[in-house]
């Protein structure tokens, strides 16, 4: 019950110094500091930093977007090939395409990181590596039939560099995009995806021997994954990487045996039919 006019009861009562909250008291105190205090240039120089560190960050995520487009890009284009001889200009294409992107985005992921801690900016720049290495070892394995090592991925990063403004050619520093180890493995375990995808059109496009090699590579892939603990992502993606490899194997399955009752024309693509100009008819011929 309210009580009577005037008077304040425990609930309704208001102390005096509640007015000054935190924010206000740190206010008036930053005022109050002259503009040469040692103290108030600490916080300056700290809050140019964070800045500078925020900015960092978000061009590296605009970087690592670039590369993880560009080698979505280059992984469609080697699932794209049909015939040997498409197959060869394709290699071609992807690279100069994946030559284009070592230039250009990751060597600028390097020269951003050149000055500051790789690891405080690893959470930005991860999704792009670990696309980029996952379209590096395919290329690598329908060029060279292996897949490409880190220590071969981590040559390929490293650049002479010169400034703009310096035309003597001593004047050359080495600058070298550090590619974590940890990014290397979760986009060789992204790679059983997209050798699981080309196992299947192979067996579409009448290779059958494609199909049993893309199988093997999945499941050494999968079986050395097995040994690797103490790791959260690559647990996560071991799932994925299980799937894809069942999939592999019911693929080789299916072909394997039902090959086998089938005759062997008919598991070749079929040859494009030549025209030929119909013979002996008359002009009005379907024509009305």
């Amino acid at each position: 019950m309210p009580g009577p006019a005037g008077k304040h009861y425990r609930g309704n009562r208001k102390s005096s110094n509640q007015t000054h909250t935190l924010a206000s008291v740190a206010r008036e105190t930053a005022t109050s500091l002259p503009a040469d205090s040692p103290v108030l240039a600490i916080f300056k120089d700290a809050a140019r930093k964070l800045n500078e560190r925020q900015d960092r960050h978000e061009r590296l995520v605009k970087l690592s977007r670039d590369v993880t487009i560009e080698s979505k890009r280059i992984i469609f284009l080697l699932h794209s090939p049909i015939t040997k001889e498409s197959s060869e200009n394709t290699l071609t294409e992807a690279k100069d395409r994946m030559q284009k992107l070592i230039n250009g985005p990751i060597r600028s992921i390097g020269l951003e990181l050149e000055n500051s801690p790789a690891h405080l900016h690893g959470r930005a720049v991860t999704a792009g590596f670990q696309e980029f290495i996952e379209a590096r070892t395919l290329l690598s394995l329908m060029a060279d039939k292996r897949i490409i090592t880190y220590p071969e991925v981590q040559k390929e990063l490293e650049y002479e560099i010169k400034d703009d403004d310096d035309d003597d050619d001593d004047n050359q520093r080495s600058l070298v995009t550090m590619l974590p180890e940890s990014d290397y493995m979760l986009g060789l375990a992204d790679l059983t995806g997209e050798l699981m995808r080309k196992a299947i059109n192979s067996i579409s496009s009448g290779d059958s021997e494609e199909c049993y090699q893309a199988c093997q590579v999945v499941r050494h892939l999968y079986t050395g994954y097995l040994g690797i603990t103490g790791s959260r992502l690559l647990v996560r993606k071991l799932s994925t990487t299980r799937a894809n490899v069942n999939k592999v194997e019911m693929a080789v399955y299916a072909l394997k045996v039902r090959g086998g009752e089938t005759p062997a024309p008919l598991l070749l693509p079929a040859a494009p039919a030549e025209w030929e100009p119909p013979i002996n008819l008359s002009d009005d011929e379907g024509y009305y």
